[in-house]
């Protein structure tokens, strides 16, 4: 990954996630490597369904987090199962990363449980994670209930938008582009007013900018010149039509059309 992104002579930043695909504990060896992976630059390691998948909840997430402490990394947790029980592996997230100094250094991608909780309690839960500084991403999976934008927006939480593949096993229609899953998201939950909308590019433009290595992105001084040019009326538009790209930046570089 290193190799492919320098080929581009610093046109793309890269941060690295060594990611468990298929499990921690329940694959033999595979804790050691996230520890070797960590250890060799890897800027977070990633866990998987600590009670469904690996059916060890505390073994997994007390060795994710001493991994993200021994080498200052963070987590990058996904975490696919509903309700209670996946608030309940939140929580245990959430003991141990005030346990292990690791505030504003995880990430929970999925966290379909949230967005099932009933509203008193996802209310409470969100704030325990904003005051950690936990952040949630989403891929916006059409047929489930959504993160609750505003919901997040008023406990403090971050929400992020990104691709869980491109048209691999897991579905045919990624594409990578991040406007397209805030297109998908704003539909998902029905979003029509200019200013929710407004909010969702968002999501994908300016606030994105922690997600990908900094607070500082749009268009202001001192921030990196990544620009994506559309032939659109406003942000509205350009979410709901998401016209062709005119001209794609990349730290300054012209990668697409220009």
């Amino acid at each position: 990954m290193r190799e492919a992104a320098a080929a581009y002579d610093g046109a793309l930043r890269v941060e690295v996630v060594a990611f468990p695909q298929d499990g921690v504990l329940r694959r033999p060896g595979v804790m050691a490597l996230l520890d070797r992976a960590a250890a060799e630059g890897a800027e977070h390691v990633g866990g998987l369904d600590p009670a469904s998948i690996d059916r060890d909840p505390v073994g997994q997430l007390d060795g994710l987090c001493e991994i993200a402490e021994r080498h200052g990394c963070g987590i990058d947790l996904h975490l696919h199962d509903p309700a209670e029980l996946g608030a309940f592996q939140v929580e245990l997230l959430l003991e141990r990363v005030e346990r292990h100094g690791l505030q504003g250094r995880v990430t929970v991608a999925h966290g379909f449980a949230v967005a099932q909780l009933e509203p008193a309690r996802r209310r409470d839960l969100l704030q325990a994670m904003s005051e950690l500084g936990v952040t949630m991403t989403t891929v916006a999976p059409l047929g489930l209930p959504q993160l609750p934008l505003a919901e997040l927006e008023e406990a403090g939480v971050a929400l992020g938008l990104g691709t869980d593949g491109i048209r691999d096993l897991w579905s045919p229609y990624g594409t990578g582009d991040t406007l397209g899953t805030a297109r998908q998201y704003a539909r998902a939950c029905g979003l029509a007013r200019d200013d929710d909308l407004r909010r969702v590019v968002s999501l994908a433009t300016g606030a994105g900018g922690r997600f990908v290595g900094g607070q500082a992105h749009g268009l202001v001084e001192g921030s990196r010149a990544d620009v994506v040019l559309l032939d659109a009326e406003n942000a509205m538009d350009a979410l709901v039509r998401t016209p062709d790209r005119s001209l794609v930046l990349a730290g300054g570089r012209v990668l697409h059309g220009g």
